[in-house]
Formats: C-alpha cells, structure tokens, sequence
C-alpha cells in the first residue's frame, strides 16, 4: 500500500506521480500539475515546474496580447488617458507579483471596481473587494494628470479586451499570463523602473 500510494498521483489517485509537488509535499502526474497549477492547487512561486512552464506559456500569450491589446485600444491611441491603461497594468502585475494565486475572475472583477470609482456615479458604499481596494490604492496615484472620465472610458474597453482574451475556460489564466508576457518583453524597461517610483505619482515611459 505504501508503494502504491509514493508512485501514484496524489491528485488523481490514477496516473504515475512523477513531479515532486513541493505545495503538496508528495508525487503528482504532469496533467495534474498543469491543469491545477495555480487554479486548485496554491503553488510556491519558486516550483521549477511552475516557473518553466508559465515562462513558457507567456512569451506563447505575449505575441496575441500585443495584437489584441492594439486593437482594443486603436481609438484611445492619441488620447492622454492611454496613461491610465499603463498606471493600470502596472498596478494589476504588482499585485500579481505580491499574489501569484490570484485568480484571473478577481483581477477583472477588480478592475471592474475601479472603472466604477471612476464614474460619477459611482456610490461610495458599494460593497468593495480586497482585491479591489488593493488595486485602487496602487491605481489611484496614476490619475492626477488625467481626466476621470476619459480614464473610466477607456479603462472600459480595456475590461472588455481583457474578459474577451480571457475567455470562458473555467480557472482560465490567458490574460494574466498574456499581461505578465507582455510587460517582461516589451516593457522590461518600465519594469525596472518600478522599485524606484513606487511612491511616485506616475511611471514614466520611453
């Protein structure tokens, strides 16, 4: 019985546990670690099997992020709140960074918090989410060059981008995974500015 259960998957109880899962301290099968990963299973950000692979799947996610992402925002191109976008996804891959088991439905519900704090309708009792309120603390310092109305506008074409890269897969990461290939490769830059302008209102871009 004791052998069985050190070469089973723990997960499964099927497959042959081939991976050393440090989050469940025991064997797991590939299909198990790549369907869970992240999703069912609160991996340790320094797992090997996670860091290769989701390497791999954002410079995969990155290519059709920037296309995408180009499209959505195609009419806001000339327009200053695109500054809001950029105050945005920084803030969204802070958080990521700080919360790697977040799970993609949270991070689009929390954007969709902010847009609604943007609008001048917006009640300020509603009931708010952690992540939310996270969120619009590191966002909020973005907006003081830029009109709230033209952010909240293009911010909601950004959701709609973001749901739609997303997709209907359940425990889907398309768009955290896109977002975080996007920023490591094409705005690496911004990135390492990060650290050093944390307590500034705005970071600035080539």
């Amino acid at each position: 019985m004791r052998k069985l259960i050190a070469s089973t998957c723990t997960y499964c109880s099927q497959a042959k546990g081939k991976r050393a899962c440090p989050a469940l301290g025991a064997l797991i099968c590939p299909r198990c670690c790549g369907e869970h990963r992240l999703v069912r299973i609160e991996c340790p950000t320094d797992c090997k099997y996670l860091t290769t692979n989701e390497s791999y799947q954002r410079e995969r996610s990155a290519q059709a992020f920037v296309m995408e992402r180009a499209k959505a925002l195609q009419a806001y191109k000339d327009s200053k709140a695109v500054m809001a976008v950029v105050g945005l996804e920084m803030t969204v891959y802070k958080h990521l960074t700080k919360h790697p088991q977040t799970r993609e439905w949270e991070i689009i519900a929390g954007m969709e918090e902010i847009r609604k704090r943007l609008s001048p309708l917006a009640f300020p009792d509603s009931e708010r989410s952690t992540h939310g309120e996270s969120l619009w603390t590191d966002f909020e310092p973005f907006l003081k060059e830029i009109d709230r109305s033209e952010a909240a506008d293009i911010i909601g074409a950004y959701i709609s981008f973001a749901k739609s890269f997303s997709g209907d897969e359940l425990g889907s990461r398309q768009f955290q995974r896109g977002l975080l290939g996007f920023l490591q490769q094409y705005q690496s830059d911004i990135l390492e500015k990060m650290p050093q302008q944390e307590n500034q209102s705005r970071i600035i871009t080539a």
